[in-house]
């Protein structure tokens, strides 16, 4: 069973913004699932959840299996939270097909 943290127990430098768009949805749920924190905001750092450099390694691999693309290990380095993230990851993701 795995242990959940409320992420008011931790001292975020951000206040709580929930995810508006699907893809916000999706990152924060993976991040709160390897993390064990919920919620997760679109503006909290995921080095102050608990975040480090094997479980943004580990992190990124989730990312890149559930989502379909191959984003580079330093993605969550350059990008550490939800809405940074989403934007890069967005980019990635293939286009809609026309039609």
């Amino acid at each position: 069973m795995t242990t959940v943290m409320s992420r008011d127990l931790l001292d975020m430098s951000a206040p709580y913004v929930a995810p508006t768009t699907e893809l916000e949805v999706r990152l924060a749920d993976l991040w709160g699932a390897k993390l064990g924190v919920w919620p997760i905001g679109v503006h909290d750092d995921f080095f102050e959840l608990g975040g480090d450099s094997l479980l943004a390694a580990d992190l990124q691999l989730d990312i890149d299996q559930a989502l379909g693309i191959e984003a580079d290990i330093a993605t969550l380095f350059l990008a550490p939270t939800v809405a940074e993230l989403a934007e890069v990851v967005g980019a990635l993701l293939p286009a809609p097909a026309a039609g």
